[in-house]
């Protein structure tokens, strides 16, 4: 009965080594690794898994093309979330 509580503390304490290298693992692997995606005032579009995502020229959100409401065509489309920032930037931009 000893033999098995001995075998029992054993394994536990390698299950927690384990964990704990793991853990330091996780954090050293976070730190070398940069950051990667669009910044936040980058005018290039994001692209994501399931489709392609445009950013709003009045909020800077970013919309996947598929749900923008777009004015104009060709390279020159501008893309918006909501109507609401659609006609704030045409007023910004007509005043």
């Amino acid at each position: 009965m000893a033999l098995i509580g001995w075998i029992i503390r054993i394994v536990a304490i390698l299950l927690l080594v384990r964990l704990v290298m793991r853990f330091f693992a996780g954090i050293v692997r976070g730190y070398s690794t940069p950051a990667s995606g669009p910044s936040r005032r980058s005018a290039t579009p994001a692209t994501r898994e399931g489709g392609h995502l445009v950013r709003d020229p009045h909020c800077g959100t970013y919309v996947p093309v598929g749900r923008s409401l777009r004015e104009g065509s060709g390279d020159s489309a501008i893309y918006f979330c909501s109507e609401n920032c659609r006609h704030a930037w045409s007023a910004r931009k007509a005043g």
